[in-house]
């Protein structure tokens, strides 16, 4: 009888156990992961950065590409609506770039969009992106992270200027800067 009950016991506290490092292990990995900038407060930012770039025509409506592939969707869709009508707009998917982005100021990439920085240096177009690891990367000049819960610019100088653009210094120093 002894026997049986310190059984149940240690196969209780086995259970118990095992439960504990699941929910160890799952809350490990979300805190590993980074959490982007919602699309919408990414294109309010994007539209107030975007004044800062001397190359970027004010006299005019920018004019923007945003590249997307079967995935982002949705995001698309909510970046573009965080616009607000600022902006012309071209939505594409990468396959179109090369063939658009001559009459356009800026190409923004969704998530997941990548290997496509070197058509927007050619052309002298500024890239921007959803991916925060592409810009730190060196991929993509311009991005949005999180830092202390709030949203930050990103630059990367060395992309900027291997596309010709440039900012104020008043975004480089509110901004994270790379690189």
């Amino acid at each position: 009888m002894f026997n049986l009950k310190l059984l149940q016991n240690i196969i209780f506290l086995a259970k118990q156990l095992a439960i504990i490092c699941i929910f160890v292990g799952l809350g490990n990995s979300v805190y590993a992961q980074k959490i982007s900038v919602p699309e919408n407060i990414q294109a309010a930012l994007l539209t107030k950065v975007l004044k800062y770039n001397p190359q970027i025509p004010q006299n005019r409506p920018i004019k923007m590409l945003v590249v997307y592939d079967a995935n982002s969707l949705v995001d698309k869709d909510d970046f573009i609506k965080g616009l607000g009508g600022s902006m012309v707009v071209k939505a594409i998917t990468p396959k179109d770039l090369e063939q658009n982005i001559s009459a356009f100021d800026v190409v923004y990439f969704m998530e997941g969009i990548k290997g496509y920085s070197k058509i927007c240096r050619a052309n002298k177009i500024l890239s921007v992106t959803a991916s925060t690891r592409l810009v730190e990367e060196g991929d993509i000049s311009l991005g949005f992270g999180i830092e202390n819960s709030k949203p930050k610019i990103l630059v990367n100088l060395t992309a900027l200027d291997m596309e010709g653009q440039s900012f104020s210094s008043d975004i480089l120093r509110i901004g994270k800067i790379f690189k």
